[in-house]
Order: structure tokens, then sequence, then C-alpha cells
């Protein structure tokens, strides 16, 4: 038996439990939520409450940052209720979800290669943009089944006591073990891995996709003994505090929490920093129906936005914000004009095309 099967026959019996009225709601977001596993409903149950909309975010502060800057304000002007689960939606949950039509979840906090992968695979709702306004996000925001809800970056991050009177400022900085002696950190995870490392090696940013692996690999491998790879936020976060490492490859928001920890000791780059895009899509069959789409569309407004920005770090997708932004607003948000002149910009669809094979082969590499 697979994983995933056995993740769905498990639901299934939960729900059972739901509908026989053995267990409430909350009970079993709290006891699925607990066992990694997702919640669902079958086509014509009620499970999310009348003028309720639930999203699934990635859990720990986001949770309440999510609520205060997304759903207070909607539930101000709507009187609809916010709920939030911090399960976070996996692209194999939401697929566990809509293949047993049973959806819990109304919108997902995903990333716009989930929108597109889910999307493409007929698990997602497209979004509804007669009720959804284009013009809250930038250009490239608005997809079929997924909308910019904020932007975050890889960038790089160093140690200021380790790097001596000249600090790094280019991801070629990040292989000059000369000058900068002393461990790196990288993600374990392919996006926004390869595109530095093939910027150090002159590769122009209009020519990187499709990423030259091959290359990439050839300029990585003799780095690899200096490297030290990671696999959540924090973990990068603490090889910085703990002294292994001089610098690093790591998410702007733990950057922006290091520097506030130590100013004096940690900061960062914005120069060719990596740009993503987070995103709101919808699975199949959503509880809340069109409902969903007033919730989201409330959501690019710039006050919510600029709260969670101060929140949690996360840049507003609505380019309406800056124009109320703070400069110190502006200082940690990706999404600024100031930290985007020099930036690169993921590309969703050779993400969307080729993630699954990159990642088995980006594995393979580092464990060599």
């Amino acid at each position: 038996m697979t994983k995933e099967t056995f993740a769905a026959d498990a639901v299934k019996i939960a729900m059972e439990r739901f509908q026989s009225g053995q267990i409430d709601r909350r009970t079993l977001l709290t006891a699925l939520g607990a066992l990694g596993l997702v919640a669902v409903a079958r086509p014509g149950v009620s499970y999310a409450q009348a003028k309720e909309v639930v999203l699934c975010n990635w859990g720990g502060a986001a949770v309440e940052a999510f609520q205060k800057a997304y759903g207070e304000p909607f539930t101000a002007k709507s009187g609809i209720k916010v709920a939030i689960d911090g399960a976070g939606p996996t692209t194999g949950a939401v697929r566990a979800m809509v293949e047993s039509k049973a959806v819990i979840w109304d919108t997902t906090d995903g990333g716009m290669v989930d929108g597109v992968v889910l999307g493409k695979g007929g698990f997602l709702e497209p979004i509804d943009y007669t009720m959804v306004d284009k013009s809250k996000v930038g250009p490239t925001g608005a997809a079929e089944f997924g909308v910019a809800n904020y932007a975050f970056a890889n960038v790089l991050a160093y140690d200021v006591s380790k790097v001596g009177a000249t600090p790094p400022t280019s991801w070629a900085d990040f292989f000059d073990t000369e000058k900068y002696p002393g461990k790196r950190t990288m993600c374990k995870w392919i996006q926004g891995q390869l595109e530095p490392v093939l910027i150090a090696d002159g590769v122009k940013r209009e020519d990187l996709y499709p990423l030259d692996v091959d290359r990439a690999f050839k300029k990585l491998e003799p780095l690899l003994p200096q490297l030290i790879f990671w696999e959540g936020g924090a973990q990068s976060q603490q090889l910085f505090r703990d002294g292994e490492v001089v610098m690093g490859n790591i998410w702007h928001t733990r950057a922006n929490l290091l520097k506030k920890e130590a100013p004096e000791r940690f900061t960062w780059t914005w120069n060719e920093n990596v740009l993503f895009w987070s995103a709101w899509s919808v699975p199949k069959g959503n509880p809340a129906g069109k409902l969903v789409f007033e919730f989201i569309n409330s959501s690019l407004d710039p006050e919510g936005q600029i709260t969670l920005l101060r929140l949690m770090g996360n840049g507003p997708s609505n380019p309406a914000a800056q124009a109320v932004m703070t400069a110190e607003d502006k200082a940690v948000d990706p999404a600024s004009p100031e930290n985007t002149k020099n930036n690169i910009a993921i590309s969703t669809e050779y993400y969307a095309d080729n993630e699954a094979e990159l990642q088995n082969k980006f594995l393979d590499f580092i464990a060599t």
C-alpha cells in the first residue's frame, strides 16, 4: 500500500466519524493535522460552516499572521468567518482531496508552480477574474489557476564577523573560498538553487532557462565539501546562529530575522536575489464555492498585504502597496523596485514541467 493510498483511507475513516457525529469539525482538523493527513468531506456534505472560508497555509506563525492580515479584514467587511488550517497544502494533499471528491479547503497558499501542475491535472478551479480584480496584482500575478498573494526571495546572506572588510555582493563571491573561507549553505530543495550557480558561472539572466544542469553541477561540484544543505527555514537560520556557515542561499525572511536578532553580525544583499511568487489556488469542489473568490479579492488589498509584510516579511503582490509603505517596509520587501533591479525571476513554466526530475537529479548529485 502506498503512503498516499493509506493517507486517503485514513481520511475516509476520520470523515465517517465526523459524519456520524462522533467527532466535531475542530477535533477532526486537529487529529488529522497531528497525523500529517488532510481532512476531507463528501460532496453535498456541508463540512465548511455556512458563511465560512477555510484556507490552508504552512502553519506556525503564519496561521496567526494570515488571520490578522487576511482573515480579520475580510470578516470585518463581509461578516464571513475565515478559518485557517496550518497542515500544509502539498500537491499530494490537494490531489487526495479532489480524487476522493471530498474537499475541505476553499483556498490554498501554494506557489505559482503548484498552481500550474495541479491545474493541468484537473485538480483546481480556474480563478474567477470576474470576482478577482486582476489589476490588484502585477502583470505576471494573475494565472489561470493561481493569483499571486505575496512575494519571497532567496538571498545571499552572510555573517559580517566572518567576511572581513569587503562583504560579498554577488553569487560569484559565494564561490570565492580564498577570499571568504568557511562553510556555505544551500537548500536541498531545487527551486532557486541552480540559478545562482549559473549566474556565478557567467550565464546571463535572459539565458537561464532551460537550466543547463550539467554546467551548474560542474560549477558546484568543487564546492560540495564546503556546503551544508538545509531542509527548512529554521535550520538555515540556526546554521548562521551557531557559526557553522559564513554565508548562504536562504529565504529573505530568515535573513531578516537574523539581522533583527544581531544587526551587527548578520545581513544580506538583495543583489541577484531569486524572486518567487506564492499564490492562492482553489481546489476543485471547494465547499464555499464562489464565495472564496470574494475572500481572495479582499486579500489583495494593500492594507492587509502590508500587515503580512510587517508580521512575516512576505512582500505584497499588489503594486499599489508601494505607495503606502514606509522606507523600513521597502527595505525588507523583495518586490520593491529597489530590490528587484538585478534579481532573478523564477520560471514557473520551467519548474512545472521539470521540477520532479530535476529534484531527483539534484539529490543524487549532492549525495555523492
